[in-house]
């Protein structure tokens, strides 16, 4: 038994050191990866994702039909990266954040080419991709219809439209970060009082400058799961959202978490 155990480990181990070998030297194995079985991709991918060394130039070779997750948050990576995962339509989550302050090399025209093929989207995370505009939202909502998570804080040029078409198609929405966008009440409206209300226990809306009270007070009367809600840094905010909160988080509230500023 003991042997066993210890010639799985060494197995695991030798797996580990080659996959680390492979990222180092990538370029010299490039012309081969596409032969490897997808479960060892799956764990190539991981790694360079880590590493931060997935690029548009080799992601192709490491992407398959059967993967599930993506987070190319670490890397350098553009609407090309986008095109090539045509091939992956049982993608459920794919994280875009970029984590080194703006970015502008993945734009509308790539989310538009990525939600045709990849239905199945569950999760995806923008931050801060500024070139994102309403029609990527648009076309994310008609074409992927599970969507349930959706982070576009940070993208500056995104409207009410965006929110209206998530109202009007994404069922399925439990938690949306709009932050620091050009959304405006009616935008939250639509999203509050459309198809997801039933489902939305998480909004992040902090740094929209547009938004008022009624934004807040709709939320918390049409959307009876909401757990989490943050609104600090909205500067039209007064003390009629404190007053909203404290009238609907009674004793049985399933409130978890709020952050506001009052101006």
């Amino acid at each position: 038994m003991a042997a066993h155990v210890n010639n799985h480990s060494s197995v695991a181990s030798l797996l580990s050191w080659s996959l680390r070998s492979l990222v180092a030297n990538f370029s010299c194995h490039a012309n081969h990866v596409h032969t490897l079985p997808p479960n060892i991709k799956d764990k190539l991918v991981h790694l360079m994702s880590k590493r931060g060394t997935i690029k548009d130039d080799n992601i192709g070779k490491v992407v398959h039909q059967k993967m599930r997750e993506l987070d190319l948050s670490e890397s350098e990576v553009s609407d090309l990266s986008l095109e090539q995962l045509s091939v992956c339509r049982n993608l459920r989550k794919i994280d875009l954040n970029a984590v080194k302050g703006n970015t502008t090399t993945v734009t509308t025209a790539g989310i538009i080419s990525l939600v045709r093929s990849c239905h199945l989207l569950q999760v995806v995370h923008l931050r801060r991709c500024i070139e994102i505009t309403d029609d990527a939202i648009v076309a994310l909502s008609e074409n992927c219809r599970q969507l349930m998570c959706l982070n576009i804080g940070g993208c500056a040029k995104i409207t009410d439209r965006s929110l209206e078409a998530l109202g009007q198609n994404s069922r399925m929405l439990r938690s949306i970060n709009f932050g620091h966008t050009k959304v405006t009440d009616d935008g939250v409206i639509s999203l509050a009082t459309g198809k997801c209300r039933q489902c939305l226990t998480e909004v992040h809306m902090d740094g929209c400058q547009l938004l008022t009270d009624d934004a807040v007070e709709v939320i918390m009367e049409s959307c009876p799961r909401i757990s989490i809600l943050i609104f600090h840094s909205c500067p039209k905010l007064t003390d009629r959202s404190r007053v909203a909160l404290e009238e609907l988080s009674g004793p049985n509230s399933k409130m978890k978490q709020v952050t506001w500023t009052i101006y």
